[in-house]
C-alpha cells in the first residue's frame, strides 16, 4: 500500500537510457506482487507449467530484467524478510480483503467479474520468493535477503551510495532515507491497470529527495511525522488530516508536541513508529553488486525444461544481450 504522498512529490521524468550504466536497488516483493496482479489468463488465473505450478512471476522477471540488462541498467533486487511487528493491523486488513474478494467471485454473474477478483487474490508464498531467486542467479542479477522490510534495504544501499537509486512505486522509501527513488521503471512504457484489462501509458520519473524536501521546507524527520499523519503501513493515520494540513503542522510544531496531540491510530507507540523509520532493521551489505555471469544453459533448462517456456522465445531476448565467453559483454 505505503503512504500516500504523491502531490507533495514533484518527480522529474526520465528516459530509460539516463539510468544506463547504473544500479539500481528494486524492491523485489513491489514488482513481484504487480506481476502476480497484472499478467493473467483471460479466466483471471495464473500462468502456470504443465505440473501446475505458478509461472506468471517468472515470465514479468525473465522479460523485464533481459529488457533492463539490454537497456544496460544494472538491477538488484531486494527480498523482504520478516514484516515489523508494526504492520500486524495492514497485513490483517489484506487478508480480510482477499477474504472477501473470495467471496464475491465465487458469487460472481460474469466471467469478466470473476476474472476482476481472482486478481485481487496474489499472494507471494517461499514458492514464488525461492523460484525468482533461482531465476535471477541463472541470469547473474544479484539479490539481497532483507532481514524485514526490502524498502528500507533498498533505501539504505542508495543512502550510502552503493546504488544509484532504489526502484519502488511506494513513498515509503524516501521516509527509509533513499535520496533517489526511481518510480515506472517499466521497459515498455505501459502499465496493466489490475481489474480493468486495459493499459496505461507511463514514464519513468527520478524523484530526487533533497530538492523536494528543500522546495517543502521540511527535513527527512519532518517528512517521516507527516506521514504519520497521512497514515502507512505501520498506523491508520489523523482522521481528516491529509498531507498538505500536515505539511503545515510539522512546519509549525515541534515532533513531541506533535506525537502528544494527536490520534495516530496505531497499537504501538507513535515513537517507536518514527525511530523505526529513522533506523530500520537492515543488515551490511559489502559484496560487489554489479551482474554476475549469466548461465545460459541453467537458465534454459530452468525455464524452458522445467516451467515449459518457449526455448525459442527465451533465446530470441537473450540474443539480445551480447554474450562473450558466456558473460554479458558490458558486465566487463
Amino acid at each position: 500500500m505505503g503512504v500516500k504522498l504523491k502531490e507533495l512529490f514533484e518527480p522529474s521524468k526520465i528516459k530509460m537510457g539516463e539510468l544506463s550504466g547504473k544500479l539500481i536497488a528494486i524492491d523485489a516483493f513491489n514488482w513481484i506482487f504487480q506481476f502476480l496482479t497484472t499478467i493473467r489468463l483471460a479466466d483471471g488465473s495464473y500462468l502456470t507449467d504443465s505440473k501446475g505450478k505458478v509461472t506468471t512471476h517468472l515470465n514479468g522477471l525473465f522479460y523485464r530484467s533481459v529488457s533492463m540488462l539490454e537497456n544496460r541498467i544494472k538491477p538488484v533486487f531486494v527480498f523482504d524478510g520478516a514484516a515489523p511487528k508494526f504492520k500486524k493491523e495492514t497485513l490483517k486488513e489484506r487478508e480480510k480483503t482477499k477474504e472477501e474478494a473470495i467471496e464475491k467471485m465465487q458469487n460472481a454473474s460474469t466471467a469478466e467479474e470473476k476474472a476482476m477478483y481472482m486478481r485481487r487474490l496474489s499472494r507471494i508464498d517461499d514458492y514464488i520468493i525461492d523460484s525468482s531467486k533461482e531465476l535471477l542467479s541463472y541470469l547473474g542479477i544479484p539479490y539481497v535477503q532483507a532481514p524485514a522490510e526490502g524498502e528500507a534495504q533498498a533505501a539504505q544501499l542508495n543512502m550510502q551510495g552503493k546504488v544509484f537509486a532504489a526502484a519502488s512505486q511506494d513513498y515509503d522509501t524516501l521516509l527509509f532515507g533513499a535520496k533517489k527513488v526511481v518510480r515506472n521503471l517499466n521497459i515498455t512504457n505501459k502499465r496493466k491497470i489490475s481489474g480493468k484489462g486495459i493499459t496505461t501509458s507511463v514514464l519513468p520519473e527520478l524523484i530526487n529527495a533533497n530538492p523536494n524536501l528543500a522546495r517543502l521546507g521540511i527535513t527527512r524527520e519532518q517528512l517521516i511525522t507527516l506521514s504519520l499523519f497521512v497514515g502507512t503501513d505501520y498506523n491508520k493515520g489523523v482522521d481528516g488530516i491529509g498531507p498538505k494540513k500536515a505539511l503545515k503542522i510539522v512546519k509549525e510544531k515541534s515532533r513531541e508536541e506533535i506525537f502528544a496531540s494527536y490520534d495516530f491510530r496505531s497499537d504501538y507507540s507513535i515513537k517507536e513508529i518514527y525511530d523505526y523509520f529513522i533506523s530500520p532493521k537492515i543488515i551490511e551489505v559489502n559484496e560487489d553488486l554489479n551482474p554476475k555471469k549469466l548461465n545460459k544453459e541453467k537458465l534454459v533448462s530452468f525455464l524452458c525444461e522445467e516451467h515449459d517456456f518457449s526455448k525459442e522465445r527465451v533465446n530470441q531476448y537473450l540474443d539480445r544481450i551480447k554474450l562473450e565467453e558466456n558473460s554479458l559483454s558490458f558486465y566487463g
